[in-house]
């Protein structure tokens, strides 16, 4: 649902503040440049495939900055009949600041109802933050109908407001159009963030929605806390709850993440435990057993570029408690080009029927400016 993907990308900031210390020192010593502008004015990405057996597409951004107005455009484009790329999608976001509150809107074009490049969706977020520390966005979604008419699809409202010196609640409540087109709550995420102590922040987030009857029903229930265990080490852990076949919350997930720093480089490996994994006969009631590990660690190079390498291991899902092997990685290479310019290879391997990391995807990305 788009509230949980939210709701999961959007932390507290003190939050990321406990995260991210641990790095700043190894950041500031290694890197000469400060890399790649986070919001460039102009980036390119091609993405191909050198088996030939999946088209290509490009994705153009643009960025134009000024008077307090923000507009980001981002254009996909996918090979035609005759082989050139052109337009499939265009999305452009206008973001407007106006001292403490801010204007949100953006515009999905794509092939729809009136033709290729119309108007798909719209949606318009209003964000107020009040001198008490508390902030409220509404955000309204609309999609035309056959006739091009634009009706309201959903609307959805996050409230964040402190409760203690160091705790803030977020609750994110969506709602949609009922037969009678009046609009209805149909989803709540409460969220619970807190600091105990200088080290840890603890997170617990609980999602409820309505069930066939119309009644409230509490379908997950996450736990997480980051912990800082030393000058550059951070261990993130986080706990599902899910709704199991007796209509019960039941363990089902956990996921444990370590950061560290040493000389300049980063590490972090993440290790995700399951009741449902591929390749794995487990018995019912038996404890989660691993998934999968990602591994990644980026080092710093020349002129602030960095290269990133990332790996994926799991069971083979064709084997019956295989042992666990690297099955993905991705190659991730950022170097300047020249003044404000940077270039960015993204290469994916995968296995291939022999069981052999072959190379199936290649992303080139080009960015200007800042």
């Amino acid at each position: 649902m788009v509230i949980m993907s939210i709701s999961r990308i959007a932390g507290f900031a003190f939050c990321f503040g406990l995260t991210s210390a641990a790095f700043a020192q190894q950041k500031s010593e290694s890197q000469t440049s400060k890399g790649p502008p986070q919001t460039p004015a102009e980036s390119t990405t091609v993405r191909s495939s050198p088996g030939g057996n999946v088209a290509g597409s490009k994705l153009v951004r643009t960025r134009t900055e000024s008077g307090g107005r923000e507009v980001v455009t981002e254009v996909i484009e996918l090979p035609g009949t005759d082989g050139r790329f052109q337009a499939a999608t265009k999305t452009t976001t206008e973001t407007i600041g106006m001292g403490s509150d801010s204007v949100n809107k953006r515009n999905v074009f794509g092939n729809g109802a009136q033709g290729p490049l119309s108007l798909i969706e719209t949606s318009e977020s209003d964000q107020q933050k009040f001198p008490d520390g508390t902030s409220q966005t509404i955000t309204n979604t609309r999609v035309p109908d056959l006739g091009g008419r634009l009706g309201l699809s959903s609307r959805r409202v996050e409230e964040i407001k402190p409760v203690g010196p160091d705790v803030q609640q977020k609750l994110t409540t969506l709602y949609v159009p009922g037969t009678d087109q009046a609009l209805s709550e149909t989803e709540r995420v409460q969220e619970t963030q807190r600091r105990v102590g200088s080290n840890l922040v603890q997170t617990d987030t609980q999602r409820n929605v309505r069930d066939a009857n119309g009644k409230w029903q509490t379908t997950e229930a996450r736990n997480k806390e980051v912990r800082k265990v030393g000058p550059a080490e951070v261990v993130e852990e986080e706990t599902v709850r899910s709704l199991d076949g007796d209509g019960k919350l039941t363990l089902s997930d956990r996921t444990v993440t370590r950061r560290s720093g040493t000389n300049g480089s980063e590490q972090e490996v993440t290790d995700v435990y399951s009741t449902n994994t591929a390749g794995l006969a487990r018995a019912s009631g038996s404890p989660l057993e691993l998934d999968h590990r990602v591994r990644v660690t980026t080092t710093p190079v020349a002129n602030g570029g960095s290269q990133t390498i990332t790996e994926t291991e799991a069971r083979n899902p064709s084997v019956t408690n295989g042992p666990i092997q690297v099955v993905a990685r991705t190659v991730e290479t950022v170097r300047q080009i020249g003044s404000d310019r940077w270039e960015t290879q993204r290469q994916t391997f995968a296995l291939d029927g022999n069981g052999r990391l072959v190379l199936t995807t290649d992303v080139k990305e080009e960015s200007r400016g800042k």
